[in-house]
């Protein structure tokens, strides 16, 4: 039986998440998410999204659309859990990759690390680390290792130019390195 990966394109609907210099997150995190299962799917896994369109499967209040996620993942049987999202902050400086996961020294933890360090080397953000949260709901709530990505800041202008430009790239770093942690060759899309 192929491996099932869960990807989690964040927001959605009436929740656009974060916006900054001219960028939406929803946008970003479904474009990041339909490359990445399009790619996955290439290569045989078994792939289901959340959502591929701005409003499938998003419902209101907030809190009941992450139980929906969390519910559809546990439901469906997922192996892997990859959410996409993409940062704020108030200070336009502030900028990089980073993930997050339940707890540290776990499965996720590792895929984690993988993830962002391919990010970083492909597109050249900066590196600011993983780390353990807890209380997100679709990292605490799902029964597989799971994975929130922040890509990167759309409040800095550098990191919103490579969002807006190159969601296939950012999909792609992520592909590789789910690859490789599973042990599988990948086929390169490009270099």
């Amino acid at each position: 039986m192929a491996t099932k990966i869960f990807v989690d394109a964040g927001h959605g609907g009436t929740n656009p998440g974060a916006v900054g210099n001219g960028v939406i997150e929803a946008n970003v995190n479904l474009a990041v998410a339909t490359a990445l299962a399009n790619n996955l799917r290439n290569m045989g896994y078994d792939v289901r999204e959340y959502r591929t369109t701005n409003d499938e499967n998003v419902i209101t209040p907030i809190a009941a659309d992450l139980r929906k996620r969390a519910q559809t993942a546990n439901d469906w049987g997922a192996d892997y859990f990859i959410s996409i999202h993409t940062n704020a902050n108030v200070n336009p400086a502030i900028n990089g990759t980073e993930a997050y996961v339940y707890a540290v020294n776990t499965p996720s933890y590792e895929l984690a690390v993988n993830i962002v360090n391919e990010i970083v080397r492909r597109l050249g953000t900066k590196n600011n680390g993983i780390y353990a949260r807890p209380s997100l709901y679709v990292l605490r709530r799902t029964n597989m290792p799971a994975v929130l990505i922040e890509l990167a800041y759309l409040s800095n202008e550098g990191d919103a130019a490579l969002l807006a430009d190159k969601p296939y790239e950012f999909a792609y770093a992520i592909y590789v390195r789910l690859l490789n942690y599973l042990g599988l060759p990948q086929i390169p899309l490009f270099e």
